[in-house]
């Protein structure tokens, strides 16, 4: 089959042809707002064998989802009225078994990988490889099926067991003469070790996907020991200790990814389920260990992290850059900067702490706060020269002049993130830095006038860092005030320019205000013209940035 395309979003690259082994069975809902990419989706899996059940939006697939109960779901992040995250915790509340698969552009990676931390199978990105797709829906339903047959699988033994009577060592030979009634069962698992062993450690069963993962055939390994799939450095105390917690029914079914060796000596990431196998009366009589290899899944992962870390990386360095460059217009230095990143920080985390605060202060927000907050003044890059290193007072219409650098950062910033698509990120919440860091709690800041917990968190943030680094820093057109001296002036604007539980918040950590303002340091050069503080003059004697 030639490749083909689907426009305008969420792009399906038709497959030259469906790998051989793919077993195309199963009900799978898709979930998409944009009709052409719910519709190229629908088509795609129906081709392949499976069966679909399609909607447009998240408060209908929940309904659909409870009505049908499908074996796997597909749906993108972003969506009106319930969204993709919101649609994947009704999901597991309803049944956590069934994988959740979701479809992601690259400016929303962050919403990605928060969705794999509460339960998502897996993501794909836009355009969708239609390939990569059908292997991630294969192996998502098969992960489904391996959990619903973990339990019917365990019902059954619990019947077989409960008709033995015999000693540990006849119960042994039966469960060992089960083998032939487990082969026809177990071996359609091709891609799924599943492994039985005794009290002793020994394997007493070993399916066919135990030997494609580990290359070991059944004679070479049964009555051998369970033990020698564990690298040397994974044979220890530990180890033995579950796999005895097991056994004794303390620990009930483990499941976790773990390091175990193939016959050519690669190491394996499995994911195994590990359950005891019990008779009527509750007693232990050996061990079910059913395994994945997810050695690629999580290699993909990992690079996948690594390369949004280096993203990120970029990004900051790029941002700080371009805000260096806009801070040296105004005589400011990268000091500057460093310092007020590092006071958001401590800020930040002095208010995880708080009630009401906690949920807010999640480790994206932070770390989009502390990027973005020295881009508060980016719209002094579009003041007039004469104004902004104007040595006088300001008459009024110089003033509203020079506070009109709020409206041009925030504006450029929106207009950046409205041009990158990028929803909820850090270029957003640098919009609210740039446009509300000079509003006051009480209403009499600038540009909008807005007032309490109107003007954005982020903002009222940066507002209280900034005044701080403002007044402990010598400018030319002033004197540095004194630590003590600073925290007074903010104590005294509590309820009127700063938000009152900041300012609480600001005199539990002040001590580390001071001590970041002795270690990152730096005067303005000489060389440097005199700069003048739009907001100084605001009113005669005024202290800079208040």
């Amino acid at each position: 089959m030639e490749t083909q395309h689907r426009d305008p979003h969420g792009t399906l690259d038709e497959p030259k042809g469906c790998a051989p082994n793919y077993l195309a069975t199963g009900t799978i809902l898709a979930v998409d707002d944009e009709s052409s990419s719910l519709e190229a989706l629908e088509d795609l899996l129906t081709m392949h064998g499976f069966r679909v059940f399609t909607a447009p939006e998240g408060r209908k697939a929940i309904d659909v989802f409870r009505e049908q109960r499908p074996d796997l779901v597909i749906t993108d992040i972003r969506m009106p009225h319930v969204d993709g995250l919101e649609l994947l915790r009704e999901v597991r509340r309803i049944d956590d078994a069934v994988p959740v698969i979701f479809v992601t552009g690259h400016g929303d990676l962050d919403n990605a990988v928060r969705a794999l931390r509460r339960g998502a199978y897996d993501f794909l990105l836009k355009p969708i490889n239609a390939e990569i797709l059908l292997n991630t829906v294969c192996k998502g339903i098969e992960h489904f099926r391996l959990k619903r047959f973990e339990k019917d699988y365990r019902r059954l033994l619990e019947e077989q067991v409960q008709e033995r009577t015999k000693e540990l060592q006849e119960r042994t030979k039966e469960l060992a003469k089960t083998n032939e009634f487990l082969q026809g069962i177990l071996d359609s698992s091709t891609r799924v070790a599943i492994v039985l062993t005794d009290f002793d450690h020994n394997i007493i069963f070993w399916n066919t996907g135990a030997e494609n993962i580990f290359g070991y055939s059944p004679e070479e390994m049964v009555e051998s020991s369970i033990l020698r799939l564990y690298p040397e450095d994974a044979r220890n105390v530990d180890t033995l200790a579950m796999l005895g917690r097991i056994m004794e029914g303390e620990a009930g079914t483990v499941q976790e990814n773990i390091k175990q060796v193939a016959k050519d000596g690669r190491i394996l990431a499995m994911s195994l389920a590990v359950s005891p196998m019990t008779d009527s009366a509750g007693r232990a009589r050996g061990v079910l260990s059913l395994g994945q290899d997810v050695t690629e899944q999580i290699r993909l992962h990992d690079e996948l992290l690594r390369s949004y870390q280096l993203i990120r990386k970029i990004q900051g360095a790029s941002i700080f850059a371009l805000a260096k460059l806009a801070e040296s217009r105004d005589g400011e230095t990268a000091f500057h900067l460093r310092r007020m990143q590092a006071y958001c920080r401590i800020l930040c985390a002095a208010l995880r702490g708080r009630d009401g605060y906690g949920e807010i202060m999640t480790e994206s927000f932070v770390e989009d706060l502390i990027q973005c907050s020295v881009l508060h003044d980016i719209g002094k890059v579009a003041i007039p020269d004469a104004i902004l290193f104007n040595p006088r007072k300001f008459g009024m219409d110089e003033f509203e002049i020079m506070k009109q650098h709020a409206i041009y950062g925030g504006r450029a910033l929106e207009e950046a993130a409205s041009e990158a698509g990028a929803g909820e990120s850090y270029l957003t919440m640098g919009k609210d830095v740039a446009y509300y860091h000079h509003e006051h709690w009480d209403g009499s800041g600038y540009p909008f006038g807005l007032g309490g917990r109107d003007i954005p968190l982020a903002a009222r943030i940066v507002a209280i860092t900034d005044v701080y680094d403002a007044l402990t820093t010598e400018r030319r057109y002033k004197n540095a005030y004194s630590h003590d001296e600073a925290c007074e002036i903010i104590v005294k604007e509590k309820g009127r320019k700063f938000d009152p539980d900041l300012v609480d918040v600001f005199l539990e950590v002040e001590v580390e205000f001071r001590r970041i303002r002795d270690a990152v340091s730096g005067q303005v050069s000489s060389r440097l013209p005199f700069v003048a503080d739009a907001a100084a003059v605001a009113q005669p004697g005024t202290v800079s940035k208040l």
